[in-house]
């Protein structure tokens, strides 16, 4: 067990903290205590104090998707660990490669060995298991599938590695100053960082420049492939964990993130009267604690005028920005923190609040199959020799039917069209070796 360190943030906190105890406890009751009780009791006090004060503390931001003014915020610039909100990051990747044509929708996503080792939420496919780049986006962007990340990421820029490296780049190029990333699925790593203030430009940028693909952050639910136990294939429904959807009146964005160093992150967003709003919360204690913040935020935005607020690229840091992440595990990781959340499926979680409705379903889930990928992998991205023989105008071509490999003898001055059924490989007439091996495509 890691020890737990206190910062500097802590210390008025352990203050309070050693006062309560002092008031709450009497030396009576602590020699006449078992230790355990005692035990039991400290930790309960410490819990109660702490969680108030990280929530409190947490950062959020409220923003007008249209005009890009902010609307409200608090410690919009502290460093935060993004969770699965790094994907909205790789989803924004995978849409400006698309837009520059070096993949498109039909693009193959394979399963590698290294996806298929990520820890949930995931699909669990088997290695090998191809779809297109777009069945693959909403397992990402709804499911929320680490696995699926990782494929596409690997599609999409060869290794996790050099995907990460086009994140980075594409964060910079949006003024994403506070934010750094290192994979594309938003599992902890103590160097992954953002602030409320670069998601929200991230989100307005995606609401800007990419309105074709709003379906992948309001649809509620996908319809995907399992396999069984008993090895069958079924069909099952999996439901985003973003509680605004079907629960909050025009709710149609964006994304939910966990890991025990952040606490809950989430983004919502909702249009009413053409107008949309977007909600930064982050590190909250619950899957209900943030949704409910959002929809706060998101109501009393739309009561604001449109010219209210500031515009997010004049927001200054104030003096007091945290530059260093808190890791929060001590406190939402505890064996009690856990058992005191309400933690259920998004499609049948009930949530008693003001600020959200009961669920009223609003849509068909996106339907998502394997197979069917047909684009070339982009030539972009494949390594090409810098020198090739001319070719002289005659050609012969080598072919191998399923009788086995023909041998030299056996060369026949043909076309490719009328090569038969066998795989083909074109040579000069010249004596050349015909290579025997190809890389697999990605």
């Amino acid at each position: 067990m890691m020890p737990f360190r206190m910062t500097g943030h802590d210390d008025a906190m352990f203050s309070r903290y050693m006062a309560l105890i002092q008031q709450t406890v009497t030396p009576a009751q602590m020699r006449c205590a078992t230790p355990l009780a005692m035990m039991a009791t400290l930790f309960a006090m410490f819990i109660s104090l702490f969680t108030p004060a990280t929530i409190s503390a947490a950062p959020h931001l409220s923003i007008d998707l249209e005009t890009g003014r902010v609307l409200s915020h608090k410690q919009a610039f502290d460093a935060w660990h993004p969770a699965s909100l790094a994907k909205l990051v790789t989803a924004w990747v995978v849409f400006r490669e698309i837009e520059a044509g070096r993949i498109a929708l039909d693009s193959p996503v394979r399963v590698s060995k290294e996806a298929r080792r990520q820890p949930p939420s995931r699909m669990g496919y088997r290695v090998g298991t191809v779809m297109t780049v777009e069945n693959a986006l909403p397992q990402v962007t709804i499911k929320s599938a680490n696995d699926i990340s990782v494929a596409l990421a690997e599609a999409v820029g060869g290794t996790v590695a050099g995907f990460t490296d086009m994140m980075n780049r594409e964060a910079r190029s949006l003024g994403m100053t506070g934010s750094h990333f290192v994979n594309p699925h938003g599992l902890h790593d103590p160097r992954q960082v953002t602030t409320a203030r670069d998601m929200g430009i991230l989100v307005r940028a995606l609401h800007k420049r990419f309105p074709q693909y709003g379906h992948l952050f309001r649809s509620a639910s996908i319809l995907a492939p399992q396999r069984t136990k008993q090895r069958r294939i079924i069909q099952r429904v999996y439901y985003s964990y973003n509680l605004l959807l079907e629960r909050y009146r025009g709710g149609d964005g964006f994304k939910t993130g966990f890991v025990c160093a952040s606490g809950y992150n989430f983004i919502g967003s909702a249009t009413r009267s053409g107008r949309r709003i977007a909600a930064v919360v982050l590190g909250r204690d619950s899957q209900t604690s943030r949704a409910v913040d959002a929809a706060k935020l998101i109501t009393e935005g739309f009561q604001l005028p449109n010219d209210a607020g500031t515009p997010i690229e004049e927001l200054k840091p104030d003096a007091n920005a945290v530059a260093s992440p808190r890791n929060l595990r001590p406190v939402m990781c505890s064996a009690a923190a856990r058992a005191a959340r309400y933690e259920p499926g998004a499609g049948q979680a009930v949530i008693n609040s003001p600020w959200l409705s009961e669920r009223e379903i609003s849509g068909k889930p996106i339907t998502v199959r394997l197979g069917g990928a047909t684009a070339m992998i982009p030539t972009a991205r494949a390594p090409l020799p810098t020198w090739r023989p001319a070719v002289s105008p005659n050609i012969t071509a080598i072919f191998q039917t399923t009788a086995g490999p023909q041998t030299s003898s056996q060369k026949v001055e043909t076309t490719t069209e009328s090569a038969g059924d066998g795989k083909v490989a074109l040579a000069v007439e010249r004596n050349l070796a015909i290579p025997t091996f190809r890389p697999a495509g990605r």
